[in-house]
């Protein structure tokens, strides 16, 4: 679900195999062909479609030019040997021999890519490779995270020979994740609205210091937390003060992403939004945006100014972070109650909208 996003960004990313080792993962007796390499840049299921998009590698040896290519070069999707109903599209043949192409197949929706095979030909020599191998080699790629330099801030603070502090917004152990365990270095403190085993403080994060003493923490952290904060400016301010100077914060969000745990969802983040909420008048400096994992949009009604707009799209993932320079120069002491009447869902209703 939406909280499988919280250990993609909290597990270190595993090394994965170069494109070209994928056939060998597809069939381990397959002989190289002429396409000697792929790269997806897109692999997505929209129903009973499957779209797969990316750039082929011919073998510059056996290369004839840009217009033989386009008659030489095949694609197509397997499952168990046998094509379903497809297309293929040659979008564009460089001279250095790669082939930017799209398949299109009508599937099976139960299966999706699993066992599914990319046979990509060149005179009629192919190859077979793993659509799922291509998959994770492309998402690896396209999930980033700013996680490795939080940790490192956190190291240095270990080196010195202290013992950090961290505060954890939203810490619960949603998707079966407990971050707090995840930095034995540090002595963490769990704040979360929804009173979990995991959690050492239930509270709102729009009232941090009215939990914690100034200067508490040298580090906080949050994780799909702030799209359901009604006013996380506020929650900016707060952060200022329960952090001790120099204190480094990672928020972790989203720039595109569908409604969930309604009505509580209120905002998207895009990397500039950032500087709005972190800056010198709330006492920080931003260090380091993110934005990864491209979604593409798709309306769901056809109407012609949007039409085209299955090729615009967002970011699931908007990542921050920053240090603390100064006291806040600013507040927001607006009650939440005096703004909106509702509560965080919990149980059944804290699913999707």
């Amino acid at each position: 679900m939406i909280r499988s996003l919280l250990r993609r960004l909290l597990t270190p990313p595993s090394p994965v195999p170069p494109a070209a080792t994928a056939a060998a993962l597809a069939d381990p007796n397959a002989v190289p062909g002429p396409v000697t390499g792929v790269e997806l840049s897109a692999c997505t299921v929209f129903y009973s479609l499957l779209r797969l998009s990316g750039v082929a590698t011919i073998d510059p040896t056996r290369f004839r030019g840009e217009d033989s290519a386009r008659a030489l070069f095949g694609a197509r999707v397997l499952y168990d040997g046998a094509a379903p109903m497809q297309k293929l599209d040659v979008v564009r043949v460089s001279p250095d021999g790669s082939v930017a192409f799209t398949v299109e197949a009508l599937i099976d929706r139960a299966r999706a890519i699993d066992g599914a095979v990319l046979e990509l030909s060149y005179e009629g020599a192919a190859s077979p490779w793993s659509v799922s191998t291509l998959a994770k080699v492309a998402g690896a790629t396209d999930m980033r995270s700013i996680l490795p330099d939080f940790q490192a801030e956190v190291a240095a603070v270990v080196a010195a020979g202290r013992r950090p502090t961290m505060l954890d917004i939203g810490g619960r152990a949603r998707s079966h994740v407990q971050r707090s365990e995840m930095f034995p270095e540090c002595d963490v403190t769990v704040l979360d609205i929804v009173a979990d085993p995991g959690v050492d403080v239930v509270g709102d994060a729009h009232e941090l210091s009215r939990y914690f003493p100034a200067d508490s923490f040298d580090f906080a952290m949050s994780v799909s937390v702030f799209e359901h904060l009604l006013m996380p400016w506020r929650a900016a301010v707060e952060l200022n003060r329960v952090l001790r100077p120099g204190g480094v914060v990672l928020v972790h969000t989203h720039q595109t992403l569908g409604m969930h745990d309604m009505p509580w969802d209120f905002w998207r983040f895009s990397d500039n939004a950032w500087s709005g909420l972190f800056n010198r008048y709330t006492g920080f400096e931003v260090m380091k945006t993110d934005l990864s994992r491209f979604l593409h949009i798709i309306p769901a009604v056809v109407a012609e100014p949007i039409i085209a707009f299955e090729n615009a799209g967002g970011f699931e993932c908007s990542t921050v972070m920053v240090r603390k320079t100064g006291p806040a120069l600013v507040d927001w002491p607006v009650p939440l109650a005096d703004v909106v009447n509702t509560s965080y869902p919990q149980g059944p209703d804290a699913g999707p909208g």
